[in-house]
């Protein structure tokens, strides 16, 4: 069951025409005032003065700045007992508002009827320094109180990024031991085979997830070795279909420490992006063993370790203890790859979408009569490859997909925050991932809708040609069926209009596949298609299925099924303590990517710096 449970209906707070007679205080003033109040509370521990400061109806999204946890609190007594829960692991202080760009203290309305106060602001706590913003709505009384508010803590004090001013030196004399010790490469060599010491930390899989992470762990002084089955080091991405480009535009993906160059292409095709991450991965100085698979692994509970044992390109093994194992294959599991009645009698070509290719390359695609089952972006893609190979296309859809075009609709869910003038990554980071999600499912609602006038030819030309659209759960769009299901959408780069033109067919069969017959797709309405190719792209299950794939029932019993929406409306085991302790599950999105693996990479130093317990 996906997370339809947190459809909300936000309460409408406008601005009271009686108290805009006398003469209003400015954002700043409204802003610095609440947060010194705020900042008296939480440093008076005083639980029920918290209802001076914060609204009845009020949201704290946290992630590690009160816990060592990602959390959503809703409602004023909730966030009582959380305050009250977590006062002895750290408090906040030195509150202080942004007073310049983009996120100084402004007023704004989201959605009609709903008028606020935000800022972005910054703090300390016990352990670090982290970022947030408040969101402060008026009363009838005039009474600014807080009612969307983000606390993240973004480093820790004694274990800071190397970056900037703590950037290393470089210079050999300044390296333990001097040159005694060997040279920058020499020494190199040693830490990428690491022959002095286990890592702490061991990733699996060198695709966005991985290389951040090891980057970020690594900035934060944590040892980490990167394990990745392919060749080189971007083959996850350059062995995919020969058409793939990233959906998301370059703003929005950039990684850990080195954004992409400004003459990057908006969109970065495959093969450039595999690229990409081999010379990110020798820039940032990441330890890498590719051609290298876990052949086995335990846990020992009393020590806190793994023993893993890696089957390594040239046909060594070695065995490592690391302290964590993060799993980076990427937010999904393994392909769900069906299988049907009279498959075996077929006398065509039926694969999963995870193999394909390009259709180019799998014979002849001219003339061929191919079936595509599933709408989400690979089943487009692949089916505009093989109509721009000759054959002839059909498409089979189940249930509805949502479809946002790369030309319009995406630049409308990142304007001013991802663009050409948006504020800078880190910040636009922050202000991205700072409402409660299912708060932002609420104000994607008026986003779609803008979105679907702004595109109505293209939703009117598909929903004519046979294509049921589905705006999503509450129509709130493409963002709720990504973080609750991983898919059923697609962003559209041109099969639209070819399927608009009827150029590739549609067929509707909510009951899907009914069998196959020798030269046939035999659909459960009973419609029957002829087919020489069907791919299937069909989705992948939880990512909890890789874990028990290459660690076992015994890992991933302990650990809790991933993505969707738990009760709070924070995702399921990503990013967060998995149910099994140094077990760690990473994935998502480039931008996901960049972004998360900040949290991951401090709860782990946490732990290793004995900040909080294992």
């Amino acid at each position: 069951m996906f997370a339809e449970r947190h459809t909300i209906k936000l309460p409408r707070f406008p601005a009271e025409p009686s108290l805009q007679k006398a003469k209003p205080a400015t954002p700043k003033e409204v802003a610095q005032q609440w947060i010194t109040k705020l900042e008296s509370v939480l440093k008076n521990k005083d639980a029920a003065a918290l209802s001076t400061v914060m609204h009845t109806d009020c949201w704290l999204r946290d992630m590690l700045a009160f816990s060592w946890d990602i959390r959503t609190i809703h409602g004023l007594d909730n966030l009582a007992v959380y305050f009250g829960d977590n006062w002895n692991h750290s408090t906040l202080s030195n509150l202080r508002i942004r007073e310049t760009g983009k996120f100084s203290p402004s007023t704004s309305s989201p959605i009609e009827g709903l008028e606020w106060l935000e800022s972005m602001f910054d703090f300390d706590t016990t352990v670090g320094k982290g970022s947030g913003m408040l969101r402060l709505v008026q009363g009838p009384d005039g009474v600014w109180k807080g009612y969307m508010i983000y606390t993240a803590l973004q480093e820790l004090k004694d274990f800071q990024q190397q970056e900037k001013y703590l950037r290393p030196h470089g210079g050999l004399e300044k390296l333990p031991g001097g040159a005694a010790k060997g040279n920058w490469f020499e020494r190199r060599q040693r830490q990428m085979e690491f022959l002095d010491e286990d890592p702490t930390v061991l990733c699996l899989g060198a695709g966005q997830s991985g290389l951040n992470m090891a980057a970020r762990l690594q900035a934060m002084g944590v040892s980490a070795l990167i394990v990745d089955k392919n060749k080189r080091v971007g083959d996850n991405w350059r062995s995919r279909y020969r058409t793939l480009v990233t959906h998301d535009p370059v703003q929005y993906t950039h990684m850990a420490f080195l954004p992409f160059p400004s003459n990057w292409p908006l969109f970065t095709p495959k093969d450039k992006l595999g690229d990409w991450f081999e010379s990110y991965a020798n820039l940032m100085e990441l330890n890498v063993w590719t051609q290298s698979t876990i052949t086995s692994s335990t846990y020992d509970d009393n020590t806190h370790t793994w023993t893993v044992e890696i089957q390594r390109g040239d046909g060594s093994t070695r065995t490592l203890h690391p302290k964590h194992i993060i799993l980076c294959t990427g937010h999904a599991g393994e392909a769900l790859i069906p299988s049907f009645p009279g498959q075996d009698t077929f006398q065509g070509k039926v694969y999963h979408a995870s193999f394909h290719q390009d259709a180019a390359e799998t014979g002849s695609a001219a003339g061929k009569k191919v079936v595509v089952v599933g709408t989400g972006n690979s089943g487009h893609d692949i089916a505009q490859n093989y109509y721009e190979n000759g054959a002839q296309v059909t498409m089979l859809q189940r249930r509805g997909t949502y479809v946002i075009s790369a030309a319009k609709g995406l630049f409308m869910l990142h304007e001013g925050m991802y663009d050409e003038g948006g504020p800078p990554t880190e910040d636009a980071d922050i202000a991205g991932q700072s409402l409660p999600i299912p708060v932002q499912f609420a104000l994607n609602v008026d986003l779609t809708k803008r979105i679907a006038e702004a595109e109505k030819e293209n939703v009117e030309g598909l929903t004519k040609a046979g294509f049921k659209i589905d705006f999503g759960e509450d129509g709130s769009g493409i963002y709720r069926k990504y973080i609750t299901r991983g898919g059923g959408y697609y962003i559209d780069v041109g099969c639209s209009k070819l399927i608009i033109e009827g150029k590739i067919a549609v067929k509707q069969s909510p009951g899907g596949i009914s069998h196959f017959e020798p030269n046939k797709l035999v659909l459960a309405t009973g419609e029957r298609l002829d087919a020489d190719v069907v791919v299937l792209a069909t989705g992948y299950d939880n990512m909890r299925t890789s874990a028990r794939k290459i660690f076992g029932d015994k890992v991933a019993d302990r650990c809790k099924d991933v993505w969707d929406l738990d009760e709070e409306g924070e995702v399921n085991a990503m990013w967060r303590p998995s149910g099994h302790p140094g077990f760690w599950f990473m994935g998502g999105s480039l931008a996901l990517a960049r972004q998360y693996s900040r949290f991951v990479a401090l709860q782990i130093k946490a732990i290793e710096a004995g900040l909080t317990q294992r």
